[in-house]
C-alpha cells in the first residue's frame, strides 16, 4: 500500500480472505463496530453508488426525517502526501507541537523543577577524561606525554608504567593553612606520564565525582576534603576566615573556608545525590550543614537557629543550622562523608543509625 490509504484497504491487506463483519459505525472493518462512524457498511473496497444531482433522498415510512450523512474521517492529518511517497516519508508529514504551542499548564515539571533546583549535571567526560560508575565513581584520565594530573593523597587507583609520582606542598605557610585550618593533607600527589598513559583515581570515601570547570567558577569555596583531584597544577587553594565566630563554629565548614582558583577542570568528591541551585538576589536558603559542598563567592553564609528549644534539643538538627544568601551558586549532597561515618560507626556497634541530634551545634 501506498499513502493515501483506506482504512478498509489496509485492513483487506492485513486480513486476506477474512469477510467484513457489519457493525454500526465501521461495518468495513473485520469484527469492529466503533461508535465514531463514517465507515459504510458494505464489503471492503466496493465503491459508493454515486449520487445523482437534484435527487433527494428518500424518507423512511412515517414521515421521518433520514439521519445525517456522516463523512468518512481524514486520517491524512498532515494532508495527503503525493503518490508513492513511502510509509516513514508519509509519517513524517503528520504536524507535532512544539514546545512553545504547549499551554503551561499542560507542560510537565516535577517539584524539584518548580523548586528551582536541578541535578547537578557537569557532564561526565571531556577531551581526555571520564567519570565511571552509578555511585562509587571513579576518575579515568588519559595523559599524554609530560601531562600531571594532582590529586590528593592516596587518590590513584591504577596507572600506567609510563607515569611517575612527585610530592608538592606549594608554599609552606599555604600547606600548614591547608593542614591546621582546612582539614586538608599539607601535601599533593603529582602524576606526570613520560608517554601515553592512563591514571585512575577515587575519592577516599563511596561518593560521586563532580567536574568543575574552574574557567567558568574560579574562586569558588569548597568544603573541606571535597577536593579530588585536578588536571594540570593550575589549581591553587586559598584560605579565607569565617566571616563571624557563630559561622566559624556552627556552619559546619570550620573556623577558615577553603576556596579554589584557577584553570581547567578539577573535580570533587560528593556522596549521595547533588544538586544545585542558582540563588537570586538576597534569596536565602537554609540546609544542613555537612550538606553544603561549595558556593560562590558572591554567596553569604551564616547560621540561624534549628527553631525553638525543644527543637534544638530533640529534632536532630542540633541547635544551628547553615544559611546561605543569594545571588550565586550552591551545590549541595545527600549523603555527607560525616553522614556516612556515622552511619558506618553506628553499623559497628550493632546501633541503628539516626540522626545525631541531642545538642549538636554542627562543629566539624
Amino acid at each position: 500500500l501506498h499513502p493515501p490509504f483506506s482504512v478498509a484497504e489496509a485492513a483487506a491487506t492485513m486480513y486476506p480472505g477474512m469477510q467484513p463483519m457489519p457493525g454500526p459505525g465501521m461495518g468495513g472493518m473485520p469484527g469492529m463496530g466503533h461508535p465514531m462512524g463514517g465507515m459504510p457498511q458494505q464489503a471492503w473496497g466496493a465503491p459508493q453508488p454515486p449520487q445523482q444531482a437534484g435527487v433527494q433522498p428518500q424518507k423512511p415510512a412515517g414521515g421521518a426525517a433520514p439521519p445525517p450523512a456522516r463523512s468518512t474521517p481524514n486520517l491524512n492529518v498532515g494532508g495527503a502526501p503525493p503518490q508513492g511517497t513511502s510509509r516513514a516519508a508519509a509519517i513524517d508529514t503528520i504536524p507535532v507541537a512544539t514546545p512553545a504551542e504547549i499551554p503551561q499548564q499542560m507542560r510537565m515539571g516535577g517539584a524539584l523543577e518548580k523548586s528551582g533546583f536541578v541535578r547537578s549535571d557537569h557532564g561526565n567526560r571531556g577531551p581526555n577524561w571520564e567519570i565511571v560508575g552509578e555511585d562509587s565513581q571513579i576518575l579515568v584520565v588519559k595523559v599524554g606525554a609530560g601531562e600531571e594530573v594532582m590529586c590528593e593523597p592516596g587518590g590513584m587507583m591504577t596507572k600506567g608504567k609510563e607515569t611517575h609520582p612527585s610530592v608538592n606542598m606549594g608554599s609552606m605557610g599555604l600547606a600548614c593553612k591547608r593542614c591546621c585550618c582546612a582539614g586538608e593533607s599539607c601535601f599533593r600527589v603529582i602524576w606526570k606520564a613520560t608517554q601515553g598513559d592512563t591514571v585512575t583515581v577515587t575519592p577516599f570515601f563511596p561518593a560521586k565525582v563532580l567536574p568543575i570547570d574552574l574557567d567558568k567558577h574560579s574562586g569558588l569555596f569548597i568544603k573541606k576534603k571535597a577536593w579530588m583531584a585536578s588536571l594540570g597544577r593550575n589549581t591553587d587553594f586559598g584560605i579565607q576566615t569565617a566571616p563571624s565566630f557563630a559561622t566559624a563554629c556552627c556552619a559546619g565548614q570550620g573556623c577558615c573556608l577553603t576556596s579554589i582558583t584557577g584553570t581547567g577542570t578539577t573535580f570533587l568528591s560528593i556522596g549521595g545525590t547533588v544538586v544545585e541551585k542558582t540563588l537570586g538576589e538576597s534569596e536565602e536558603l537554609v540546609l544542613e550543614q555537612s550538606s553544603l559542598v561549595a558556593w560562590s563567592p558572591s554567596v553569604r553564609l551564616d547560621v540561624i537557629r534549628s527553631g525553638n528549644c525543644c527543637t534544638m534539643c530533640c529534632g536532630g538538627m542540633g541547635l544551628f543550622q547553615a544559611r546561605v544568601t543569594g545571588p550565586g551558586l550552591v551545590i549541595i549532597q545527600s549523603m555527607s562523608y560525616e553522614k556516612a561515618r556515622q552511619a558506618y560507626a553506628q553499623a559497628a556497634l550493632g546501633q541503628k543509625p539516626q540522626q545525631s541530634g541531642g545538642l549538636g551545634i554542627g562543629v566539624s
